[in-house]
């Protein structure tokens, strides 16, 4: 039985537990529930009506470093759902090492352990025999990479482009279809909750451009770091420039893109008609392939549908463990 323990339990890591309970994946107990705080732990395994709205405020509650969990050999697997911090990657970071060099599984959403360390987390997964999950942290559900890690075993990925951020996409839809200022827009999407009280990250370009450091390492076998991505946000974009662009059949768009060894994040003209041309807070990410040449992918980049690319990673760790149980 794989003993599973959450990392984070905010939007996403109740909603996760409940998934998890919810269809009980076979093999796989949800053991762990842990936050900044503290943690609770089950040696049976957390049911719908066990899970707590609050771990602060559950009787089993322990005040210590969710380290501990993973340092007492308590779980099987991790799901880190940690807040992103770009820059050092903590406390994330912290987590999937130690669970890594201990042959502990793990699954993240987390992007900022990637963004500042993908090669030495690859390269300590390896050696422990381990696996190292990421599908959540760039598109939310759109399956990125388990289709290159799949479908696209056979081609090779030449080129990438996307957009990434659903808030700044947000944004520039507001402004294209309804002419708002950009200081408006944003306001809106506070409002509705998309986007942060401090939105400068999305608004920089910055979460897009970890997210293209994550995809050249990831896809292209790269070897990035934040300070190789040229970035400029969109806050110099003014409704007098979205309107030019519609006059001429285009809009402007905050895009990501990997090409030549380059990386880029960058408010760009885009075709209205072209695939990438998505609007509200949808993702798309366009792949360039030696042999099928361009595919693009479309789907809601953050949410509830980040919680299917979580599943669909244990889901794959589940597997996996089973074949190696059964052997060749």
């Amino acid at each position: 039985m794989i003993r599973c323990g959450i990392i984070g339990y905010g939007f996403l890591g109740t909603r996760l537990a409940q998934a998890l309970t919810d269809y009980r994946p076979r093999g796989l107990l949800l053991t762990a529930l842990a936050n900044s705080k503290g943690y609770i732990f089950s040696r049976d395994g957390f049911d719908k009506q066990s899970l707590p709205r609050d771990l602060s405020t559950h009787r089993g509650f322990k005040q210590d470093t969710p380290l501990q969990l993973i340092e007492d050999g308590l779980l099987d697997l991790i799901v880190v759902l940690t807040p992103t911090n770009v820059y050092t990657g903590n406390p994330g970071l912290t987590y999937i090492r130690e669970a890594l060099r201990r042959g502990i599984d793990v699954v993240t959403a987390d992007k900022g352990p990637l963004v500042v360390a993908y090669r030495e987390l690859i390269s300590t997964a390896k050696s422990a025999g381990a696996s190292l999950l990421y599908e959540a942290t760039v598109g939310g559900g759109i399956p990125v990479f388990s289709l290159a890690r799949h479908s696209l075993r056979g081609d090779r990925i030449r080129s990438v482009r996307g957009i990434l951020n659903g808030t700044t996409n947000y944004i520039l839809t507001r402004m294209h279809f309804e002419g708002l200022p950009l200081d408006l827009a944003l306001k809106e999407a506070q409002m509705m909750g998309l986007a942060e009280r401090d939105p400068s990250l999305d608004l920089g370009g910055i979460d897009s451009a970890c997210k293209v450091v994550i995809l050249a390492n990831a896809l292209l076998s790269m070897d990035k770091r934040l300070d190789d991505v040229y970035v400029k946000g969109i806050t110099q974009v003014t409704s007098d420039a979205v309107m030019a662009a519609k006059e001429m059949g285009m809009t402007i768009k905050l895009v990501g893109s990997i090409e030549g060894g380059h990386l880029y994040v960058a408010p760009r003209l885009v075709r209205l008609n072209h695939p990438l041309c998505v609007h509200g807070t949808l993702n798309a990410i366009q792949f360039r392939t030696e042999v099928m040449g361009e595919l693009t992918l479309i789907g809601k980049g953050a949410g509830e549908s980040t919680v299917s690319a979580l599943l669909s990673d244990i889901e794959w760790i589940i597997d996996r463990r089973a074949v190696s149980r059964v052997g060749p």
